[in-house]
């Protein structure tokens, strides 16, 4: 690795950070840069406080590690904001590997959940971890990336022996209200960064500690949750009413669907390359689908007009 250290001092992550999606090449399981990098310039214009890469919104299951890092690579050099990258793998040597290439690309730091696929014990998580941290040497922040629903979850406990290891924060997309609590008082006599992955809970969780979101929807509609956050941080009751209800209208449909299918289609009705769904949907849910479709440009035009306003 030859990034130069970082010190602890020195901002992570926080605000809104967008969980950009991957576009892929027609019939082909590698990613389309070229649309990438358009992804890319239309995520900083839109004023997000970041954007993580191959992430779960990213679909990084569908490409192989050599296609991940050059993609990151040309990201980081066109990107106006930083480029976090989620090096998540199924084996330890793979995750070192990616995150190798992201302190060779620039990038600001990594996200890494539990090995995935299969479910571990937390002994077994807490050395996967530790050995990852070790193999980095300081050389660029790592947060620990927490999504029960793809992987063995982190318990409360783990998180802040982790935290105390020198992981610098945690995604949380668990979800639960609960857990989330627990990070809090792990993560805020560190100062480590506590983001969720809930568009959901967002209001709530960020009065309660969250220094920001790792935001699917920001992908798509980065304008909303953008403006979203600074109605929540400036106090901005009616704001954060009327624009809590959007995301919650845009979440609905995201929820019906395999994630991110709906976050990928509504950046394509935007006009993005955003490419097609990795995989084909049953009878009923492609009648939902054109119903999302024929929903879309007009719910987009009423928030687009919003968040101008809220500006």
């Amino acid at each position: 690795m030859t990034k130069a250290s970082r010190t602890a001092s020195e901002p992570g992550l926080c605000g809104v950070v967008a969980a950009s999606l991957t576009p892929r090449r027609a019939g082909e399981p590698v990613v389309d840069l070229a649309a990438l990098l358009e992804v890319v310039d239309f995520l900083c214009s839109a004023g997000v406080n970041g954007i993580v890469l191959f992430g779960s919104t990213g679909e990084f299951v569908h490409f192989g590690a050599a296609d991940r890092a050059r993609a990151l690579s040309l990201a980081v050099k066109r990107s106006r904001c930083p480029v976090y990258a989620n090096v998540s793998h199924s084996t330890l040597d793979s995750a070192i590997a990616l995150a190798d290439e992201a302190a060779s690309a620039g990038a600001e730091g990594v996200l890494l959940m539990p090995p995935i696929y299969f479910r571990y014990d937390q002994e077994t998580v807490r050395q996967y971890y530790l050995e990852f941290l070790g193999a980095l040497h300081g050389i660029l922040p790592a947060y620990l990336y927490n999504i029960p629903a793809f992987s063995t979850a982190i318990t409360v406990e783990t998180a802040a022996a982790l935290i105390a290891a020198g992981y610098r924060g945690i995604k949380d997309s668990s979800g639960d209200p609960e857990y989330f609590s627990g990070l809090v008082g792990a993560c805020g006599a560190s100062g480590a960064a506590l983001l969720t992955g809930s568009e959901r809970l967002y209001g709530r969780f960020r009065g309660a500690g969250a220094s920001g979101i790792i935001s699917g929807v920001a992908a798509a509609v980065p304008e909303l949750v953008v403006a979203y956050e600074s109605a929540l941080c400036g106090g901005d009751e009616e704001g954060i009413a009327r624009l809590g209800a959007r995301v919650e209208e845009f979440v609905a449909w995201v929820e019906e669907f395999p994630a991110p299918m709906i976050v990928r289609e509504a950046a394509n009705l935007r006009g993005l390359r955003a490419g097609a769904a990795a995989a084909p949907l049953g009878p009923g849910l492609r009648c939902r689908l054109e119903e999302f479709r024929a929903w879309f440009p007009e719910w987009w035009r009423g928030v687009k007009a919003e968040t101008a306003a809220s500006r």
